[in-house]
This record gives structure tokens, C-alpha cells and sequence, in this order.
């Protein structure tokens, strides 16, 4: 490991402050996971969990994703099965070597490296098509596969249940304060979940997470995608509404958020890639999911701009949506 400390989210996880103590549970969850030891560890990254990649002494690299205390057991397995799902069938997604298992009471998955190097930005339509047609093509796997044990537990940003604000996906964001002058956010997410509560279609499984961060695209080709941790259940043009706000995310190119025009034409883009046009509701619910995300992301941006001071940089979530409802 190179850097000196735990990460915030290691410590939250493994409950120590040491990092001699995440080496030993590493080796020995390792070890019985895989029957093998570990030769080096490659990185450490992870927000929502502690991810690690790993040089094994019989030659493999993998990464071991640790879940955080309160993750739900049934999401994780129904998480890996999907995931092995889509690597069985070619979808280029890492399998799981091993798990959800635990160790000393901390519960892991195992899965390959797979990926490479991205070329381009999501801001060029062909990447954009290309991403369009990765989140077509695992939902059209995976269709017809019930993910209801996916409900439970799903990631903030994919929870309008009780309108705004869920408990955040990350813990260094404080949801509990209204910030004054942007009341106007909290009444546009409101307005989003409510539509989103109330609709009535047929759920699929998808990744609510595909960005540009996310996946590996190289000449507009979908080398990988990754952090399946993110699948969720829920009406498909709501998934297409989710992803379609925020799939910029990540983009060397600025800005990190995507433009209304982009956004239209990803949601354009997948209904090409799935051959099918959204009806008048699912429309309708693809465009409430757009500003419930987008709200998320702008109130994650204004909470940590209030912290530091800060004004939103230019093309951020905040600005766009201020255009709109500010």
C-alpha cells in the first residue's frame, strides 16, 4: 500500500486504523477464498466499499470489493448472480472468483480484472451511442431474471422512496440542512419522486451507475464495464433516466455533467440501441428520474461547495438545473 493512512471508508469497514490489520484480513479471506497468498497490492480505491487490487502469488490480478457493515446480504448475492450472469452470457463485465463471503465478520467478493485503457470522451456521440448500447444490451440479458432482493439497500441516488433526502451514498455529505436560496431543489426532487412513486411498470434489472467512470471504451467499443454493486430494479425507463443525467460523470473532457441536449440524446440513443420507442409513461417516468439525479447530484455539489466556499464551476449539475428551476 502506498499511502500512509486508511481511507475513511477502510477504517468505517475494518474498524481499525491500522493498516497491518487490513493486510492480515486481506491474506486470510484470501487465502480461503482463492487457496492462494498475496504477492502485492496494486491500488486501493472505493467510496461506497474498500476496493483492492490484488497480485496473487499464482499470477492472477484480481480485486476484492469489501462491503460496508450495513450492506444487505440478499442484494449481494442477487448482485453477483446478475453479474455472473452477464459474464456468462459475453457481456463484458468481470466475473466473481469467489463470494459474498466473510471473513472476522467482514463480508467480500472476489472478481477478474478486465478492461483497459478508454480512448475519447462521453461527450462524443459515438461513445455516447456505445454506452447507450452496453446499458440496451445488459438489460436485454437480464430481462425476465427477478431482482427483487435488488430493492432493498440500493444506492441513494436510485432511492426516491421517501423523496428528498435519502441518507447519502457517501458519508461526507450532509443531507440534514437546507441551504438557503436553493429551496427550489428540494421541491423539484420532491416533485421527481412522486412520480416516481406512484408509476406502475414492469422492473428490470440494470446498472444505475454507467458512466463514463465506470466503463472502459476504447474507439467505441465497450471493453468493460464495472462497480455492479450499483444494479437496481426498477422500471426501465427510469434506469434510462438515471443513467442518461449523470452518464458523463467522470468525462476528461468537461463538463462532468451532461447538457439537456446530451441528455435527450441518450435516452434517443438507447431506445435505437433497444429497437423500441418509450411510451407517452415511460417517457414521462424517464424524464422524472432525469431531475431526481440530477437534484442528487447538484444537492451532493452544493453541499460540498458550502463546505469550502466555493461557487459551482461551469456546467455543473447546480448551474444547469438553476437555468431550469432556480
Amino acid at each position: 500500500m502506498n499511502e500512509p493512512d486508511l481511507r475513511g471508508v477502510e477504517r468505517r469497514i475494518f474498524g481499525t486504523d491500522s493498516l497491518e490489520d487490513v493486510r492480515d484480513w486481506l491474506a486470510q479471506h484470501v487465502k480461503v477464498g482463492l487457496g492462494t497468498t498475496i504477492e502485492e497490492i496494486t491500488f486501493r480505491a472505493g467510496d461506497i466499499g474498500a476496493v483492492f487490487g490484488l497480485r496473487l502469488a499464482d499470477g492472477r490480478d484480481v480485486v476484492l470489493k469489501a462491503a460496508r457493515p450495513e450492506a444487505n446480504p440478499q442484494r449481494l448475492d442477487a448482485v453477483v448472480s446478475a453479474q455472473n450472469r452477464l459474464a456468462a452470457a459475453g457481456f463484458r463485465c468481470p466475473s466473481v472468483l469467489d463470494g459474498p463471503n466473510t471473513t472476522a465478520g467482514i463480508t467480500a467478493v472476489i472478481e477478474q480484472v478486465i478492461g483497459g485503457t478508454s480512448t475519447g470522451s462521453p461527450h462524443n456521440a459515438g461513445t455516447r451511442m456505445t454506452m447507450a448500447r452496453g446499458l440496451a444490451v445488459q438489460i436485454g440479458l437480464l430481462r425476465g431474471v427477478d431482482g427483487s432482493a435488488l430493492v432493498p439497500g440500493r444506492l441513494a441516488w436510485a432511492n426516491w422512496d421517501s423523496g428528498a433526502w435519502p441518507v447519502p451514498h457517501d458519508s461526507i455529505f450532509d443531507f440534514t440542512a437546507p441551504v438557503a436560496g436553493f429551496e427550489w431543489l428540494d421541491a423539484a426532487a420532491d416533485n421527481a419522486a412522486r412520480v416516481l412513486q406512484s408509476v406502475e411498470l414492469p422492473a428490470v434489472i440494470g446498472h444505475s451507475d454507467w458512466v463514463w467512470q465506470n466503463v472502459c471504451i476504447r474507439d467505441d467499443e465497450l471493453l468493460a464495464g464495472y462497480d455492479w454493486d450499483s444494479l437496481i430494479y426498477a422500471p426501465e425507463s427510469a434506469i434510462v433516466g438515471i443513467v442518461a443525467s449523470s452518464f458523463t460523470q467522470g468525462s476528461p473532457v468537461p463538463p462532468d455533467a451532461p447538457t439537456s441536449a446530451e441528455i435527450d440524446a441518450f435516452i434517443a440513443d438507447y431506445q435505437a440501441a433497444a429497437g423500441r420507442q418509450f411510451t407517452e409513461i415511460e417517457q414521462h417516468v424517464a424524464r422524472a428520474a432525469v431531475t431526481w439525479v440530477r437534484c442528487y447530484n447538484a444537492r451532493c455539489q452544493l453541499d460540498n461547495l458550502t463546505r469550502r466556499n466555493m461557487t459551482p464551476p461551469a456546467g455543473s449539475f447546480i448551474e444547469q438545473l438553476q437555468v431550469e428551476f432556480g
